[in-house]
C-alpha cells in the first residue's frame, strides 16, 4: 500500500458512509506490513485481506458488496458492523456471525476528554492532578524539529514492545507529515518521557494511531493524552482509540476514560 491510496480509500468510505477506524486509509497503511495486511481498492469498493487469510468486510456499493460476497462463500470475514450482518443475510438468510469483542473500537467525545467535567470524570481528575502535582512535567506539540525526541522514546520502548505496534509506530513517524498527524510530546525532568500522534479520519473524528511512553511513569498516559485531546480543534468531536485486542489491562484503562459508544465488530464464515 502507497500514501496515494489512502485518500482512494477514504473517499469510497465518506462515499458510502464507513467509519471504522480498522478500515480508514491511515490505519490500514500504518499497519500494512505489520499485520500483513493486502488492500484491493477498486472504482465502487474495497476489501483487505490479513496474513490469516481472513478478509475485511468490504466497503463499497451494494454491487460491490454483493459481488464478494457471492465469489468469497465459505471464506471468512472480520470487521463487520451491524448493517454489514444486515446486508449479508439478504444474500445468505443463515448467516451467523460472532461478535468479536476483542476488535471493538472505542470512541470518546473530544469535548469531555478535553474537559474532564462532571462526576464521571471524578477519578480521572483526581489521577491527572495527583501526577501533575508530584512531577515536573510539561507538553509540546510534536513537530519535524522535535520529532527525534518521539523516535528516542519509541526506541526505548521497542525492547518491551513484543509482539506490540512498534513496526506501525514507525511507519506513523517516519511518514509523520506526509499523513498530516498532529501530536504531542512529554518531558519528565527536561527528558523525553512519551508521546501520542493521529489525525482526522473525515466526519468528525480523530484517530489515536500511535502512543509510546516510558515503562513505570504511572499517569503519563493519561496527562500526555490530555495535552492531545485539550489541543484538538472543535470541528473534531470524536476521538477514535482503536480496540483493546482483548487485552485485560489496555480494556480497563480504555473503559476508564469513559467511552461515548462503541464501534462493535463482528466476524463470521459467509
Amino acid at each position: 500500500m502507497i500514501l496515494s491510496d489512502i485518500k482512494k480509500i477514504d473517499a469510497l468510505r465518506e462515499k458510502y458512509g464507513h467509519v471504522s477506524a480498522a478500515h480508514c486509509g491511515l490505519a490500514l497503511f500504518i499497519y500494512a506490513e505489520e499485520q500483513g495486511l493486502s488492500v484491493s481498492v477498486f472504482d465502487d469498493g474495497f476489501y483487505v485481506t490479513d496474513r490469516a487469510g481472513q478478509y475485511y468486510f468490504p466497503v463499497g456499493s451494494d454491487d460491490f458488496k454483493a459481488d464478494f460476497i457471492k465469489k468469497h462463500r465459505g471464506r471468512r470475514v472480520i470487521m463487520m458492523r451491524e448493517s454489514d450482518i444486515g446486508f449479508t443475510r439478504t444474500l445468505i438468510p443463515d448467516f451467523t456471525p460472532e461478535r468479536d469483542r476483542d476488535r471493538d473500537e472505542y470512541v470518546y467525545s473530544r469535548a469531555e476528554q478535553a474537559s474532564l467535567e462532571g462526576h464521571k470524570f471524578q477519578k480521572v481528575r483526581a489521577k491527572l492532578s495527583r501526577f501533575c502535582r508530584e512531577n515536573d512535567v510539561k507538553s509540546a506539540p510534536l513537530t519535524e524539529e522535535n520529532i527525534a525526541d518521539a523516535y528516542a522514546i519509541l526506541g526505548a520502548w521497542e525492547p518491551r514492545a513484543g509482539e506490540g505496534d512498534a513496526m506501525g509506530a514507525r511507519k506513523a513517524l517516519d511518514n509523520y507529515a506526509a499523513l498530516g498527524l498532529s501530536g504531542v510530546v512529554t518531558y519528565l525532568n527536561g527528558a523525553p518521557a512519551g508521546y501520542c500522534c493521529g489525525a482526522g479520519i473525515g466526519g468528525g473524528v480523530y484517530l489515536l494511531c500511535s502512543a509510546k511512553q516510558n515503562d513505570g511513569v504511572q499517569g503519563l498516559d493519561l496527562y500526555m493524552k490530555h495535552a492531545l485531546y485539550a489541543a484538538l480543534p472543535e470541528h473534531v468531536t470524536l476521538i477514535n482509540t482503536e480496540s483493546d485486542h482483548g487485552s485485560p489491562g489496555i480494556r480497563m484503562h480504555k473503559n476508564d476514560q469513559r467511552p461515548v459508544m462503541m464501534n462493535e465488530m463482528y466476524g463470521g464464515v459467509l
